[in-house]
């Protein structure tokens, strides 16, 4: 006889491990499957000669409370540790020169108006153009567009390129003339519209004094700590790492989950939290229309190399989180993290540790290159921009194939067809990558409604 379970949750990442906990503390019996041999997806911590490597993100945005909620209610509120308020600085490569961002300076939205004036990284015309945010009317309706041309529309031509590319598309390994701004910072849509200037709106909404000096959390063990503190909470007879789906269809009044085995799960409800392209072939059998947007939601590649060196060997300061590369700079590198300086006990004494970021769909053939040749490229651009010399202690490369949701224009619309479609199915319940969480507070927040849904749904 196949067993039985109230709720099956497929996918073992940072959005099914939410959802699963949010049953648990509902006091609803589930399972939660995972392919992979190990739990939390792109995160991922590692150690080696005293660095802290961290392969997927290293922080939580600190103003979405989703993350910041759950490290507290697991018992990591004094894990907790915030980036370096005293090296808050970002640069821009423009020219072979690296330029920090201007002071007040909010992702790509100028607030304050003698630091933008002194900074070397814009035209006295292009500045002047972002100025006009302040007088240009907010666009009517609820139409989609891109990042690109929403920036372009607000600031003019030369925030696209210098800022717009390399910071909101570079977050998202992504071109900013396709993806949907709608999907990606609902936020400056939202800002536009109730304040008719994206600098007006900031200034209006700026966060508390104590938010601003601490953006981003992150975890005194890496961010792995967290996926270990879910998997702690959870009943171990419930975790199955190493199980594969292969679909899912309908068995009278349940759901049978098909595992790799061969064998049969039947469960009264299904969060399905796998990244998007994963999901559409577990889908099929069961619901066709959904199945197919899953299948085409695209997804970039990117790897991380991270790079360790003595103290010594490096030139530049590094007073500052990082920086980022506009593409047309010709680099195969589109960022770099200070990791040492963004965030405390990364390396060892007399230690530094540098985070670099290829691929996405600005290279996509960059995982088709073997290590050396990746780590060879990333050094041989990092050595005139930060004065590196020697080789370096630490070198990893950590791959991430189709690992980034591209939310292109439209998303959101054919999201809303296929969530009302869903709704009609009794029991089924999506989240993941790819359908509306960016980041990690997002996907937490995400996983834990589904997970909530299907309580909900058990009890209806």
């Amino acid at each position: 006889m196949a067993e039985s379970v109230d709720v099956a949750v497929i996918g073992g990442g940072i959005t099914g491990l939410a959802a699963a906990h949010a049953l648990r503390k509902r006091g609803v019996s589930f399972v939660l499957l995972e392919a992979a041999p190990r739990f939390g997806g792109v995160i991922r911590t590692e150690s080696e000669g005293g660095f802290l490597l961290e392969a997927g993100p290293d922080a939580l945005l600190a103003q979405k409370p989703d993350g910041v909620a759950l490290c507290r209610e697991l018992g990591l509120e004094n894990r907790l540790v915030p980036t370096n308020p005293a090296e808050r600085r970002v640069f821009v490569l423009r020219r072979g020169r690296l330029h920090p961002l201007p002071e007040g300076m909010l992702l790509a939205v100028p607030t304050r108006l003698a630091p933008l004036l002194k900074s070397r990284l814009f035209s006295w015309a292009g500045k002047l153009r972002m100025g006009l945010d302040l007088v240009i009317p907010a666009r009517r309706g609820d139409a989609d567009e891109s990042i690109a041309s929403f920036l372009r529309r607000r600031f003019g031509q030369e925030s696209v390129d210098r800022l717009g590319e390399p910071l909101l598309a570079g977050i998202h390994a992504g071109d900013p003339e396709h993806l949907s701004i709608r999907a990606t910072f609902p936020r400056f849509v939202e800002l536009e519209r109730t304040h008719g200037s994206l600098i007006r709106g900031l200034l209006a909404t700026a966060p508390t004094a104590q938010a601003a000096a601490t953006p981003f959390l992150s975890l005194r063990g890496g961010m792995n700590e967290l996926v270990e503190a879910l998997v702690g909470a959870l009943p171990a007879a419930s975790l199955r790492a190493g199980t594969p789906v292969r679909w899912v269809h309908r068995s009278g009044t349940s759901l049978a989950i098909v595992l790799g085995t061969g064998e049969t799960l039947l469960a009264r409800a299904l969060v399905l939290a796998t990244p998007a392209p994963r999901s559409a072939p577990i889908l099929e059998p069961l619901a066709p229309g959904p199945a197919g947007f899953l299948a085409d939601v695209a997804f970039a590649s990117t790897a991380t190399i991270l790079l360790g060196y003595r103290r010594a060997d490096v030139a530049h300061p590094l007073a500052g989180y990082g920086f980022v590369v506009p593409r047309g700079e010709g680099l195969r590198t589109s960022a770099v993290t200070f990791v040492s300086s963004k965030l405390p006990e990364r390396a060892p004494e007399g230690h530094v540790l540098l985070r670099a970021f290829v691929g996405g769909v600005r290279d996509p053939n960059a995982l088709k290159l073997t290590d050396e040749t990746l780590v060879g490229d990333v050094i041989s651009e990092l050595v005139p921009l930060l004065g590196l010399s020697g080789a370096p202690v630490v070198r990893r490369v950590f791959r991430w194939p189709s690992a980034t949701p591209q939310l292109d224009v439209g998303h959101l619309e054919k999201l809303a067809a296929v969530e009302a479609e869903v709704a009609t199915i009794p029991g089924l319940f999506l989240a993941g990558a790819g359908l509306r969480a960016t980041g990690i507070p997002d996907c937490i927040g995400d996983g834990a409604r589904a997970g909530e849904a299907a309580a909900a749904f058990l009890t209806s």
